[in-house]
C-alpha cells in the first residue's frame, strides 16, 4: 500500500548518552555499513557524539566537547570520516574522526560572516556551502581550507541543497525563488518562483525531484526533468520562470524547517519544529503522504533534525528533548 508505511520503533539511537539540549544535527555516515550504520548527533550542548546504530541497541563510540561552540550544524564530509562542525561563530572545526585530529579554522578569509550556523556539505565532502550575509551562498573548499567563490541570489538565503551527483547546487530564501547553479561553471542555470509565494525555508533534491518547503507550511514537489533547457539564454534566466508543482503538500501547519529525500528518492520527509509531531513522510512515486504514521501517540516531540541511513533501513530524528529517535523502515530492510 503506497499510503501505509511499515515502520517499527527501535531504542533511541543516543539512549546511552542523550543530548543536554535540542539535537540540532543528526547525520548517518554515507559509507558505513547499512545494517549497523554510524550516526552522529550534535547540538547546543556543544557536544558531538558518534553512535553505532542497531535494532536492539545502539552503542556510543565516541564524543567530543567544543567548549566555545554551541553546535548548529554538523555533518560527515562524504565518506571521508571527517566531520564539519559549525555554529553562530566565525570559526568552525573539521574533525578527523579516524585520526582523532581536530582542525580549527579561525574564519573564512575574505568573507565578513560572523555566523556559519547553516552549512551544507557536497556529497563528496569537498565543498561546503554556507548561508552568508546579504543573499550570498559562500563556497569553501575542505581540502585547501579556503573560500573559493560566492553565489548570489535576491533576498536573504535560508536554505541550500546539493544535487545527489554533486553537479548542481540549489538555494532559496526570502524572495521565494529557487535558484540552481552549475557548480563547475558557477553559472545560474535555472531560476523559478516557488508556487507558494511565501519565503522558502527548506530544500531537498533527489535525482528526479526537488522539494521546496515554505514559511507557510506548504511543501511543493517538482519534477527535475525538462527543467534545464539548453536554449534559454542568460537574459531569460534573469527573469524567473513559472514551474507547476506535481503536488502541493498541505499537512504541516507552520513554517517548514527541513525536507529530506531518502537514498533512492522514494520517500520525502518533511518537518516543522513549531508543532508537536510536526513531521510527515510521503511516498514520492504516488505523491501520497503516509497516513498511518506518525500517529497521535507517536512520541516525536518537536523534531529539529532528521536523516535516513544509507540504503534507508533506519530513519533517525533529533528532538527538543535531547533524544535521537530511531525507527526501522521494514520495506528497506
Amino acid at each position: 500500500e503506497p499510503n501505509q508505511l511499515d515502520i517499527v520503533r527501535c531504542p533511541d539511537a543516543n539512549l546511552k548518552d542523550p543530548s543536554a539540549s535540542v539535537v540540532r544535527a543528526v547525520h548517518f555516515h554515507p559509507g558505513s555499513d547499512p545494517d549497523s550504520p554510524l550516526l552522529l548527533t550534535a547540538g547546543l550542548d556543544k557536544t558531538l557524539r558518534f553512535f553505532q546504530v542497531g535494532e536492539e541497541e545502539s552503542k556510543k563510540i565516541h564524543g567530543i566537547h567544543f567548549p566555545k561552540l554551541p553546535i548548529y550544524s554538523a555533518s560527515f564530509l562524504g565518506s571521508t570520516g571527517n566531520v564539519v562542525v559549525t555554529g553562530r561563530r566565525k570559526f568552525f572545526y573539521i574533525y578527523d574522526a579516524a585520526a582523532g585530529k581536530l582542525d580549527h579554522i579561525p574564519e573564512i578569509v575574505g568573507r565578513p560572516e560572523r555566523s556559519l550556523e547553516t552549512c551544507t556539505a557536497s556529497p563528496d565532502g569537498r565543498t561546503l556551502a554556507i548561508v552568508g550575509n546579504d543573499g550570498f551562498v559562500v563556497l569553501f573548499d575542505t581540502h585547501s581550507k579556503q573560500w573559493i567563490a560566492d553565489l548570489k541570489l535576491n533576498g536573504n538565503v535560508r536554505t541550500i541543497a546539493f544535487s545527489p551527483d554533486g553537479r548542481y547546487i540549489s538555494a532559496s530564501g526570502s524572495d521565494g525563488d529557487v535558484y540552481k547553479w552549475d557548480l563547475r561553471s558557477r553559472k545560474c542555470v535555472e531560476r523559478f518562483a516557488n508556487a507558494d509565494g511565501t519565503a522558502c525555508s527548506a530544500l531537498a533534491v533527489s535525482s528526479q525531484h526537488t522539494a521546496v518547503g515554505a514559511h507557510s507550511g506548504v511543501v511543493n514537489l517538482y519534477s527535475n526533468s525538462g527543467s534545464l533547457s539548453a536554449d534559454r539564454n542568460e537574459n531569460e534566466l534573469l527573469s524567473s520562470a513559472a514551474r507547476t508543482p506535481i503536488k502541493s503538500i498541505l499537512n504541516l501547519q507552520s513554517g517548514v524547517h527541513a525536507t529530506r529525500f531518502n537514498g533512492d528518492g522514494q520517500i520525502l520527509a518533511m518537518t516543522t519544529k513549531m508543532e508537536q509531531r510536526g513531521l510527515k513522510l510521503m511516498h514520492v512515486p504516488t505523491a501520497t503522504v503516509f497516513a498511518n504514521w506518525p500517529t497521535n501517540s507517536t512520541p516525536l516531540g518537536y523534531v529539529w533534525s532528521m536523516d535516513f541511513s544509507p540504503e534507508s533501513k533506519y530513519f533517525a530524528m533529533g528532538n527538543d528533548k535531547g533524544k535521537c529517535l530511531l525507527y526501522r523502515l521494514k520495506h528497506y530492510s
